[in-house]
């Protein structure tokens, strides 16, 4: 029996009786239903609304659904085993998209990380970064395709719409073509992204203008986004797991998204409706605290860490994981070791350690004497720098800015500027600019790499 007086709420998903449904729907059809997942029977339950006496539900199927603005699945197949479904996601991926190895095993990941959304309090944005003709919005068709629940809402006029598909759906938001400008509706954008990446940071938006009427917006979802520019707000590009597109050499590549493009997108959708039902309930995100990095960098560790929520479950592949978030780090502090304060510092560094060599062959302690010209000097004699070009002047100002104090002294007769710096300050500069300082940490990776992960790292 069903009461029909019941009031009406239109959702995508819902969890009623322990028992998560999911909104399927048939673009041939256009109808829709629920499909829930019975643990006991390993099979799906399709129903056409539920009803808990005080409301019902029903799937919402409006013109955005109709018209592909939102991708739902049609149903839950099978998908063999997790390896299984991981290959074939990035099959489908390189078949109509050139991406680097790095980057497609992260885009894998994001593809199985979104069907578990929420499960977890933060998440990192996927995004592509290029210039016209690279391939941005093919990126978008293609990744973001699969992941949960896409909702392609770059083509929104203004950004009310946004906020509204967001919070009615809880999908992955998708933005095309993302450039900032100076206007309310960037910001209102911006407002998005620096609080949708952690959970229960709503954002308040007038209804119609009118100040007494104020709405909670809930934007925390997986997003993926195409820009042509890097954010100048680093804690929001920090957010951002970024892959610079360029025009592709490849020939293999079709020009155009054919029938089997997305006939293949649809069968992965329905694996992965799959995948969230056989995995949603078996996950403690608890468990997630308690993944060791090791010694790696808070921006490395804070991007990653949401996807240990694939591995808890087996440990031979969380340790691979951890080894490849070890590697990422020690990649990116290569990186930064190249930068001109990443040779400062190291320059700095190799004069300490040399002078705490020589100390220890002498009898009497003497405090290291270390000034801009002795770091000029080394970086000219061992780092290939020109004399003329490079001045103590730009690297004092770089001293100040990373943590070192400059201190006048009069030694041997005249005043020198003594570059100084605490041991904890110091050591923090070498976990993010050093490349010996992590070397402990690394081992981890190695058996890691023996055994066929090592190709796909930052």
């Amino acid at each position: 029996m069903t009461d029909d007086a019941l009031p009406l709420i239109r959702t995508s998903k819902i969890l009623y009786h322990d028992v998560l449904y999911e909104q399927v729907y048939n673009p041939t059809t256009k109808k829709t239903n629920y499909l829930g997942w019975d643990t006991k029977k390993q099979d799906t339950i399709p129903i056409d609304y539920i009803e808990d006496g005080v409301y019902r539900y029903i799937p919402s199927n409006d013109e955005l659904l109709q018209k592909g603005t939102i991708l739902l699945p049609s149903a839950a197949i099978p998908y063999g085993t997790e390896d299984d479904l991981e290959l074939e996601i990035k099959s489908f991926i390189k078949t109509w998209l050139d991406v680097s190895e790095e980057h497609l095993q992260k885009a894998t990941w994001y593809v199985l990380l979104s069907r578990l959304m929420d499960k977890i309090n933060t998440l990192p944005y996927l995004r592509c970064l290029g210039d016209y003709g690279t391939g941005k919005t093919r990126y978008l068709d293609v990744i973001g395709g699969i992941c949960y629940k896409p909702l392609f809402v770059g083509g929104a006029v203004s950004v009310a719409p946004i906020y509204r598909v967001i919070d009615k759906w809880r999908g992955t938001a998708i933005f095309d073509e993302f450039n900032l400008k100076s206007s309310d509706d960037s910001e209102a954008i911006i407002q998005i992204l620096n609080n949708g990446y952690q959970r229960g940071k709503s954002v308040l938006r007038c209804q119609d203008g009118n100040y007494e009427n104020v709405r909670a917006f809930d934007p925390f979802c997986p997003k993926i986004l195409a820009t042509r520019d890097r954010f100048k707000d680093k804690a929001l590009e920090s957010r951002c797991v970024t892959e610079i597109l360029k025009t592709t050499g490849r020939t293999d590549i079709p020009i155009d998204l054919t029938k089997s493009f997305f006939e293949k997108r649809q069968e992965l959708q329905n694996k992965l409706l799959m995948y969230r039902f056989k995995n949603w309930e078996n996950i403690n995100t608890d468990e997630m605290i308690n993944v060791d990095f090791g010694q790696v960098l808070p921006r490395i560790k804070q991007v990653h860490a949401p996807f240990t929520v694939l591995f808890l479950n087996d440990k031979d592949r969380l340790t691979k994981f951890i080894g490849y978030v070890q590697d990422t780090n020690r990649k990116i502090i290569e990186e930064n070791s190249m930068s001109f304060d990443g040779q400062i510092i190291n320059t700095y560094v190799n004069l300490l350690d040399a002078h705490e060599k020589q100390v220890s062959l002498d009898s009497d302690y003497t405090p290291p004497v270390i000034t801009s010209g002795n770091i000029k000097d080394h970086m000219v004699e061992f780092e290939g720098w020109n004399a003329e070009k490079l001045n103590t002047r730009t690297i004092g100002r770089h001293i100040r800015t990373l943590g070192f104090e400059v201190t006048p002294k009069f030694i041997a007769g005249k005043t020198q500027k003594i570059i100084t710096i605490d041991d904890d300050a110091i050591n923090n500069l070498k976990l993010k600019y050093v490349i010996t300082s992590i070397t402990s940490i690394t081992s981890h990776y190695d058996e890691a790499h023996n055994n066929n992960i090592g190709d796909e790292c930052d």
